[in-house]
């Protein structure tokens, strides 16, 4: 109850006495009726001060759900607008830029139209127009959808042909009428009751001047008002200021996660090199087991960096998630090929099942599915030292739709089990189900908290089951997954077999090797011990550029965060220096900013990322240095001497190159074009490869490391550019064979 409703109502009960009190004091001078007169006068205007307040506050408080349903229901009024704008310049132009309002409108109106529903509950007409006004957006919604996947099939002129159906505008315009009534019923009631509110008003002022001392208790009342009123008006300063700070210090936080991320990165990528180093140098077993341990602990620490960003991500907001053809079959083998070895030591059985007929292609987000699997079964090996653990993919009929399932997984363990008053808390960040175990065993506590929000944005939920002593149950119930008519392809199946890296298989170079991290060029004078290359070092940016100019080296393997001068603005003035327009300049960094890796590998030759292993660098540099006759390498020393190869078997490669080109334009390179699926990229990017690399061709070699490091980083308009220039590619590289 309200401090002041208190205040009136023990007032109310005192005044009885106390004006008894007082008249019985001065009963002499006033006789009883107009003692009572007083009295009454008195009482009704203080409960009409009282109603008046009451009628006040409950006015404010309409008023102020007025302005929030107005505002609420103008953000899907505008986000529905924007979405029919966006529809519309997206079908004329072809453009991915349109449909950032669709994406955000289809994000953000389901919790729109929940407040909404809130504050209409108890105006079942309102409550009426509000439902009719979702079903109108789910229908523009709809009709953009279509649209879109028209103007994606078709072209420019079958968008156009679905603008002018005028479907769209028919029901944006039944949207803005109903939108309009809603306001304007809305503004009638609020009106109504101001206009009650001031009669009442008029009333008690009347009263309190018939009383006489009610003018004296109208001033305090007001007086007690406006203290309030500036006490709110304070409180509402604080919290806006403190969901700045709040907001403040979640970005402060983000960056201050990417910094300690890059920070950890980077001596981590010493480690792992150099123990990559020591494992071909080191041959008694207790220093292989040694170096094991070393290579095994740098992977956890690194798993913990990606955990704690992936955590980040998800409580910003900018994690997505990319569909893709997804077989869980293949991820049943990729749980085997991760956890056998490790759960086979305990003795423990770790199988994987899938449902004959559950369809082998399903459109998911395959690498985070991948990781909630990852995190369930590796929480689940953590804690069973005996018995199994058991992966099993089901499903269930959505409706009468035959595209769209409900995807049903379940990992179930005989460990240790969870207390009954910790099933919720494990999904916390940093919580875990016992501190108190034992230090083996312990983590960061986000393994659970990340399977709960990725399976939360894929619109699923998970629910867990436990006996302490007997096991776990998780199940993850995902609905709503489209059935894919592409077949899911492989990542590993598609991609070419590494070779074990030969830095003297590519063409004697200089290089020049940029790096403030003493053990990072340490490590890369120890990958090119031994080798035919020239290499030369330089610890920040302004003698990146100073050696580059007087060096002229072959390639430059760039760092981006140095003292001095950083790698960006060092590759300004190299480009900038005549003759060194073209030098190849690799960026190697620790950034884990996406919008980072992309900017870098627009402007830089190349790209790596720490830690890199051997292969990595190799892949990097085979992009710029051409290949050396075997016989001239000392990869091999027993190989026999291969004659050099003549012009016409030149001739023939590329000849061969070309056909094989064609064949892909023809028949692999329209589906990629069409679905830019990422694992389909990747394939495709791997084949040109192979190619290119058999051939000797290097714009092809090139082609396909763009195409690679664009579908790595989800940049889905880069990669559209890159994908629609792919036959003026061939038929360039076919001008160049003639």
């Amino acid at each position: 109850m309200p401090p002041l409703i208190k205040t009136v109502e023990s007032g109310l009960r005192a005044l009885p006495e106390v004006l008894g009190t007082r008249a019985r004091r001065f009963q002499p001078r006033f006789n009883t009726p107009v003692v009572v007169l007083w009295l009454t006068l008195s009482i009704a205007g203080v409960v009409m001060a009282w109603l008046t307040w009451k009628e006040l506050a409950d006015h404010v408080d309409r008023g102020v759900q007025m302005a929030i349903f107005n505002e609420s229901l103008d953000r899907v009024f505008f986000s529905l607008q924007d979405v029919e704008t966006g529809g519309r310049g997206f079908a004329l132009t072809g453009l991915e830029v349109f449909l950032e309002p669709q994406v955000t409108a289809e994000r953000d109106l389901p919790a729109h139209f929940s407040k909404l529903s809130e504050l209409a509950w108890t105006d079942r007409d309102l409550l009426q127009q509000v439902l009719a006004l979702q079903g109108l957006a789910d229908v523009e919604l709809s009709i953009m959808s279509r649209t879109l996947d028209e103007r994606r099939r078709g072209g420019l002129a079958a968008g156009a042909a679905s603008i002018e159906t005028q479907k769209g505008r028919v029901v944006m315009d039944r949207i803005r009428s109903l939108v309009m009534r809603m306001r304007s019923s809305r503004q009638n009631v609020l009106t109504a009751s101001g206009d009650t509110t001031r009669m009442r008003l008029r009333r008690a002022n009347l009263t309190s001047l018939g009383a006489g001392i009610l003018g004296v208790g109208l001033g305090f009342f007001a007086f007690y008002l406006a203290r309030e009123s500036l006490q709110h008006e304070r409180r509402e300063r604080e919290l806006a200021e403190a969901k700045l700070r709040a907001e403040h210090t979640s970005d402060q936080k983000s960056t201050f996660l990417a910094n300690m991320s890059h920070e950890i990165r980077t001596p981590m990528n010493a480690i792992i090199g150099f123990t990559e180093l020591l494992g071909g140098e080191l041959r008694e077993p207790r220093q292989q087991r040694y170096l094991r341990s070393i290579r095994t602990a740098s992977d956890s620490l690194l798993q913990l960096i990606n955990d704690v960003l992936d955590m980040s991500k998800i409580e910003a907001g900018v994690l997505e998630l990319h569909l893709e053809p997804t077989d869980p079959q293949e991820i049943c083998a990729f749980l085997h090929t991760v956890f056998d070895e490790q759960v086979a030591r305990r003795g423990v059985d770790l199988t994987c099942e899938t449902a004959e007929d559950l369809p082998r292609a399903l459109l998911l987000d395959r690498t985070r599915l991948r990781q909630v699997m990852v995190n369930l079964v590796g929480n689940a090996a953590k804690f069973t030292e005996k018995g199994f653990i058991q992966s099993r993919f089901t499903w269930e009929p959505q409706g009468d739709s035959r595209s769209q399932i409900t995807l049903l997984v379940e990992v179930e363990d005989s460990g240790i089990g969870i207390p009954q008053d910790r099933l919720d808390a494990i999904f916390h960040p940093f919580v875990q189900a016992d501190g108190r175990r034992p230090q083996e065993k312990a983590g960061t506590g986000l393994g659970l908290a990340i399977v709960r929000r990725l399976t939360e944005m894929m619109g699923g939920r998970v629910v867990v089951a436990s006996v302490v002593g007997q096991g776990t149950i998780f199940h993850l119930r995902i609905p709503d997954v489209a059935i894919s008519a592409r077949l899911a392809s492989s990542p590993i199946a598609t991609l070419p077999i590494e070779r074990p890296a030969d830095f003297n298989t590519l063409k004697a170079a200089h290089l020049l090797i940029v790096d403030d991290h003493q053990p990072n060029r340490e490590l890369i004078a120890g990958l090119f011990t031994g080798t035919h290359h020239r290499l030369d070092f330089g610890v920040n940016g302004r003698e990146a550029v100073a050696l580059s100019r007087s060096l002229k080296p072959d390639v430059v393997l760039m760092d981006i965060r140095m003292p001095v001068m950083d790698g960006r603005a060092a590759l300004l003035e190299i480009r900038a220096t005549p003759g060194l327009e073209l030098l190849p300049v690799i960026a190697v960094t620790a950034s884990s900013f996406a919008a980072e890796e992309v900017d870098l590998r627009r402007h830089f030759s190349g790209y790596v990322r720490k830690p890199f292993t051997t292969q990595a660098l190799f892949d990097e540099l085979a992009l710029f240095l051409p290949r050396v006759p075997a016989a001239t390498t000392s990869a091999s020393p027993s190989a026999e001497a291969l004659p050099p190869e003549s012009a016409s078997e030149s001739t023939t490669r590329w000849t061969e190159m070309n056909v094989a080109l064609h064949a892909l334009e023809s028949s692999d390179w329209p589906g990629v074009r069409d679905s830019m699926a990422m694992s389909e990229v990747h394939g495709f990017a791997a084949r040109l490869k192979l190619l290119g690399e058999a051939a000797g061709c290097a714009p092809l070699t090139r082609y396909s490391a763009a195409l690679k490091g664009l579908a790595e980083a989800y940049d889905a308009v880069g990669l559209e550019m890159e994908l629609v220039r792919f036959p003026q590619l061939v038929s360039d590289i076919e001008q160049r064979s003639i």
